[in-house]
């Protein structure tokens, strides 16, 4: 296929395995929620200013901080069965037909103190289950970790994911990778792991020399089948003979790691295609497609325009994300059949 080859990438049904719930508000959504909050939007320049990253940040640190305008607008049951429902229609008008949305409680309810994690959890979990009953998809919700709170709030948000672990289906741990280690949290993840939820990592994200082994660390103490983005173990052979031996999935996310600058300068230069060659198992992902203004289409588009994708990439990615999927089989052989 050469570059000038554009493939309907619309068409492609597509499995999505990372993509962060609080950040995948409507735009629309955000212009009527906003003045609710004290947050006024005069125009697009302000938008753009408060709620979307579309040029490269300095690092991952400073995405993450203007995550908070978004944040602010969780602020009721309403608004979250509402934001939940709207995101799997947007993925499924996108293609996508098995979903996994994923979402911390603490950050949830960060200046909601009226809100428990009980009255999030129930209201995104109607969001989601009113989705699957009006589409052909299947909705699979991960409960997330913070790593930049006290541990003793992490083995609260364990306990209490097992507890609803009927309605989760897997475990995640996120935030910041530098200053952070991961390996402190490796009994609340070990437990829930037993207790029968899926363990995913952010892990290998930030362009620094020790990104590589800190996919090492999520998989040998914290039980991870799938790795959040992990992207940096393109620079380490260890890791990646180490990654592929093990039948590790990478949840790629091109745009997400272009703008973060995981990987520096131009999105050309991110290794998506040569992961794949070497034969690490990856998926592809928008992680943030709200405050990024991307969708699964648009990544498509990028891949097939910047790294030469075919149908039968595309494909192998998709069935990759089926079989790794942590929502039950008989849900996602519903909606999903390889081709």
């Amino acid at each position: 296929m050469k570059k000038t080859d554009k493939l309907p990438v619309e068409l492609l049904p597509k499995v999505e395995l990372h993509r962060h719930l609080e950040l995948s508000l409507r735009h629309s959504t955000i212009r009527e929620l906003a003045p609710q909050f004290g947050i006024e939007i005069p125009n697009d320049k302000v938008f753009a200013e408060r709620f979307l990253i579309r040029e490269p940040m300095h690092d991952l640190g400073s995405v993450l901080n203007k995550f908070l305008d978004t944040q602010l607008l969780l602020g009721s049951t309403d608004i979250l069965e509402r934001i939940t429902y709207e995101a799997c229609v947007d993925a499924f008008k996108e293609g996508i037909r098995v979903l996994e949305l994923r979402y911390a409680p603490t950050f949830v309810r960060h200046r909601h103190d009226h809100l428990s994690f009980d009255k999030i959890h129930e209201a995104i979990s109607k969001g989601a289950a009113r989705a699957e009953k009006d589409l052909e998809m299947a909705v699979g919700l991960i409960c997330i970790i913070q790593r930049i709170l006290p541990i003793k709030e992490a083995e609260r948000v364990t306990d209490w994911a097992i507890e609803h672990k009927e309605s989760f289906v897997g475990l995640d741990l996120a935030d910041n990778e530098e200053g952070f280690d991961s390996k402190p949290f490796s009994p609340f993840f070990l437990k829930a792991r037993d207790a029968g939820l899926g363990v995913t990592i952010h892990a290998g994200e930030i362009n620094t020399p020790k990104a590589p082994r800190y996919v090492k660390d999520a998989v040998e103490y914290l039980g991870a089948t799938r790795i959040g983005h992990g992207v940096q173990v393109y620079r380490d052979v260890e890791m990646l003979e180490y990654v592929i031996a093990r039948k590790i999935v990478l949840e790629l996310c091109l745009t997400s790691n272009y703008l973060t600058q995981a990987v520096p300068g131009e999105m050309a230069a991110h290794p998506f295609k040569k992961l794949i060659k070497a034969g690490v198992l990856t998926t592809i992902n928008t992680d943030d497609p709200g405050i990024f203004d991307t969708d699964m289409n648009k990544e498509y588009r990028l891949l097939n325009e910047l790294f030469d994708f075919t149908a039968l990439d595309f494909e192998l990615c998709n069935n990759i994300a089926a079989r790794s999927s942590f929502i039950s089989r008989e849900k996602v052989d519903r909606v999903w059949k390889p081709i």
